[in-house]
């Protein structure tokens, strides 16, 4: 017998996030208060976030993909009902950032092509997407695209959105 697949999520929220660092080496505004393996409902998915303020207040991207979901609505940068819009703002943001990559091989137009081609196809079957960059100087850049309703990883997470 197989399984289905998973429904599609109904819609992608975007993030990116830019700053030093050591901001984004300090992990404890990017975990929420407890730590969670199994799916639980989601009204016990807002109380744990409400646990910890610095959490939700923190504009850095958690270490958990999903748990960006869990962050107030104003941090999301742009939503998507459509995997192929959501690419394209994902291949804007990067081709954006791209002039200020630490290292010629993230910049390189081949390895770009496969990154962006990889993000077509994980959208496609609803999955997330998510980039991160080491900047010139001590900077560090991170992009991602990130399914909501239902989210793969954490389909029990509500939409910030409401």
């Amino acid at each position: 017998m197989t399984v289905p697949p998973p429904p599609m999520p109904s819609h992608w929220h975007c993030y990116r996030w830019t700053g030093e660092r050591r901001t984004y080496d300090d992990e404890s505004a990017r975990r929420p208060p407890h730590l969670v393996v199994a799916d639980i409902p989601p009204q016990e998915w807002t109380r744990i976030a409400a646990a910890s303020p610095a959490f939700m207040a923190s504009d850095v991207p958690p270490l958990e993909v999903p748990h960006w979901l869990l962050r107030p609505a104003r941090m999301i940068k742009a939503t998507f009902e459509a995997p192929d819009k959501a690419a394209a703002w994902y291949r804007d943001q990067v081709g954006d950032l791209s002039r200020s990559f630490l290292t010629d091989h993230d910049n390189d137009s081949s390895r770009q092509a496969e990154r962006f081609a990889a993000a077509d196809d994980r959208l496609g079957w609803g999955g997330d997407v998510v980039g991160g960059w080491y900047l010139r100087g001590t900077g560090f850049a991170s992009v991602q695209v990130i399914a909501c309703s239902a989210n793969r990883i954490r389909p029990t997470i509500p939409c910030p959105m409401g």
